[in-house]
């Protein structure tokens, strides 16, 4: 059905979404524009998740998951039915043979995400446990988040292979490289990551490219899709959207005219079972799925673009023509959330919990958090401003930061530790600076990149 026809469709046979467009005061819709956004705190935690199925249709869940970065105090458990992934495990199938050729390739794939309810840890894995199953040469394995393990598994295991594949977050690659350095048989162009959860950049992915032994141009050595548990799959990177991403890396000035930044986005192929639009800059999606969405904002910078606006930039013809009509790009999220290691934190709401800190951790009130790196491993480095001299502070501020970062998000919790221990240091950083010399006209300051 069309978008007009899904909307009537949904609101007539889904309750929450009813009492949405109630709430919202308003009966009549002449033209697309008027239809009020949905979002995850106006409509996915407002109304109870039977609320938002259509009427008489409960019986055909299959499975009960979490969005990516869930809260305690504010999770999205999201159901699926079996029809949502009818085509996943021929469309993953159909990636690996194309990406990797896993249809000649012995092939050791590690599964390096948050498992447990997370839908796209679990998912993941159990469909390339499936695939495994099916597949004469590939062999699975599931260590989630422990990457320590991972790279034990790696190096055990890696020389009885072709190649290995690993699913895992950007943010976790150079984690494993460090464990993986002094290794030179992991560097000798036969690991590959096929990653979800996290933007990252063009020159990401070429850096990556040469750690592991591979030219600067292989498209295949970081890869990624993109969705979320809330809307599935949107888009998919391909071969040469991969290359046009790279031609606008090395010419800054053609990203800069089209899309208003010299850091090309990403670029991906759109799943055509999507309506997308761009609304104040965010991507906001229109989808018809087990719960059904009528123009979700999903915070992330994004929009569609026509082909047709790269001719000219010199991409050259061949590469021209094998692109997609319509082309998805995304910048990044644009909510108060920060991405760490594929996990969602609210860094705005660590404010409030610091104005609750008792007198002795001296709170002036005032903080900085900014993503640092160090040999190439990302860290949250925050700078609290105190009302004393801040000797032996830190160390005080570190321990309530990340409690209370564990006590907000249960996918924090899992990964934490494990990340913290196979980087060697805690991921959290934090220093204390006296609120002296701190310009007061200035609240607080939060660097998300």
């Amino acid at each position: 059905m069309n978008k007009f026809d899904l909307f009537e469709n949904v609101r007539k046979t889904v309750k929450g979404y009813e009492k949405f467009l109630a709430s919202e005061r308003k009966e009549t819709f002449d033209k697309w524009e008027d239809i009020p956004l949905t979002g995850k705190q106006n409509y996915l935690l407002t109304y109870p998740i039977s609320d938002l199925l259509r009427e008489n249709t409960f019986d055909k869940c299959f499975l009960i998951g979490a969005s990516s970065g869930f809260s305690k105090n504010g999770s999205v458990l999201w159901l699926k039915e079996s029809e949502d992934e009818a085509s996943y495990l021929e469309k993953v199938k159909q990636l690996f043979i194309n990406d990797y050729s896993t249809n000649k390739k012995k092939t050791l794939v590690i599964v390096s995400l948050a498992l447990g309810t997370w839908i796209g840890g679990m998912q993941l894995a159990c469909t390339l446990r499936s695939l495994a199953g099916k597949t004469d040469g590939m062999v699975v394995a599931t260590p989630g988040i422990d990457l320590k393990e991972s790279a034990h598994i790696a190096k055990e295991f890696g020389s009885m292979f072709d190649q290995i594949v690993w699913v895992t977050n950007p943010s976790s690659i150079n984690i494993l490289y460090a464990l993986l350095r002094n290794d030179k048989a992991m560097l000798n162009g036969s690991v590959y990551f096929a990653v979800v959860g996290e933007y990252f950049t063009e020159n990401f992915r070429e850096k990556i490219a040469l750690k592991f032994g591979h030219s600067r141009d292989n498209v295949y050595v970081v890869k990624t899709g993109y969705g979320s548990a809330d809307t599935g799959d949107l888009g998919i990177e391909s071969r040469e959207t991969i290359l046009l991403r790279k031609f606008l890396n090395r010419h800054p000035e053609i990203s800069k005219q089209l899309f208003d930044d010299e850091n090309p986005p990403m670029l991906f192929v759109k799943n055509d079972k999507a309506f997308m639009e761009t609304i104040d800059g965010n991507l906001v999606v229109t989808k018809d799925q087990f719960v059904p969405l009528i123009r979700y904002n999903t915070k992330d910078t994004g929009g569609i673009i026509k082909k047709e606006i790269f001719k000219g930039t010199g991409i050259g013809k061949e590469l021209y023509d094998k692109l997609p009509d319509e082309i998805l790009y995304v910048f990044g999220r644009t909510s108060d959330a920060v991405v760490f290691y594929g996990t969602n934190l609210n860094i705005y709401a660590s404010g409030d919990y610091l104005n609750t800190l008792d007198k002795t951790y001296a709170y002036g009130g005032l903080y900085e958090v900014k993503k640092t790196e160090k040999n190439d491993v990302e860290f949250l480095e925050f700078t609290i401003f105190v009302l004393e001299e801040p000797d032996g502070l830190a160390k005080k501020y570190q321990e309530a930061l990340i409690w209370f970062l564990k006590a907000s998000s249960n996918e924090f919790t899992a990964k934490y530790d494990k990340l913290s221990s196979a980087a060697s240091e805690d991921l959290i950083k934090v220093k204390t600076v006296s609120i002296s010399g701190k310009n007061l006209a200035e609240k607080h300051h939060t660097i998300k990149n």
